[in-house]
């Protein structure tokens, strides 16, 4: 199964869970389409989306934290980094292997659960930083 968005991932800045939401949707979509092997080009469509999005939209949440001066900024910006290069190793993963089980797998714990518990633990402090 896997993760869909809640109220429980939301951070309280409007903008922002609303990326979120974006994000965990078409990664959900990745998970699924790997899982039941959609086909090459949704797949890469999918990819294409997550990499140009995730640029986006951490680009954005980190000069957030910089702007006001949230103390978890650097350890956000270094998550990130993480978060890409996990993006990057599945994208590889299917290239060179194709759809697989292993790779569903892969996604569900290095994007998705990874991801919700990055905003729970770092990204839920933007808001107290902005008040």
């Amino acid at each position: 199964m896997t993760l869909l968005w809640s109220n429980s991932l939301k951070i309280g800045i409007p903008e922002i869970d609303k990326q979120h939401q974006q994000l965990i949707e078409q990664m959900g979509r990745l998970y699924s389409a790997i899982q039941k092997d959609r086909g090459e080009n949704e797949i890469k469509e999918i990819l294409r989306f997550l990499n140009q999005y995730v640029i986006e939209h951490f680009g954005y949440e980190e000069s957030c934290m910089l702007r006001y001066q949230c103390p978890v900024a650097q350890k956000n910006s270094t998550k990130h980094k993480e978060f890409k290069a996990n993006l990057r190793a599945i994208e590889e993963e299917f290239k060179t292997k194709g759809a697989s089980e292993n790779l569903a797998i892969e996604i569900n714990k290095n994007l998705l659960e990874w991801f919700a518990n990055h905003i729970k633990s770092i990204d839920v402090s933007l808001k107290s930083c902005m008040s």
